[in-house]
């Protein structure tokens, strides 16, 4: 009976460690999903403002698309291009972590496991042996 226990606690820790990995997996795809909507938001808010501007600058009898305007327009792309690279950059790096940590977790739940079912044996080993008179 104890033999089937310490199996069990073995398989036990082993599918904790996948469960683990599984668990960070899901999270790194759910930042890297959160790190679209960031982008798509982040587009929708410069057409808006490209918009505006553009609408600012007809209004004013002045060509969009030409000096100051222009100008205006460009550092707005500028500026949101640069802001997504770096959320591209820091989504990345927070999914990568992630990743790390489950792949970590699993790794030191096998660990743990064989460990234990290597002093189980032992122990179980050791006290057959002095049980049955073994020297």
């Amino acid at each position: 009976m104890g033999v089937l226990l310490d199996v069990a606690s073995f398989g036990m820790q082993r599918s904790q460690g996948k469960i683990a990995r599984g668990e960070a997996e899901v999270a790194a795809k759910a930042e890297e999903a959160a790190g679209v909507s960031r982008e798509a938001d982040r587009k929708e808010r410069l057409a808006q403002a490209l918009a505006s501007q553009n609408a600012a600058a007809g209004a004013g009898g002045i060509a969009a698309f030409e000096g100051s305007p222009l100008s205006v327009m460009n550092e707005d792309i500028r500026k949101e291009s640069q802001a997504t690279g770096r959320d591209e950059f820091q989504t990345k790096l927070r999914s990568m972590t992630l990743r790390a940590q489950g792949k970590i977790a699993e790794r030191q739940a096998k660990t743990a496991a064989n460990i234990g079912l290597i002093t189980a044996v032992e122990d179980r080993a050791a006290k057959a042996m002095t049980q049955g008179g073994g020297s």
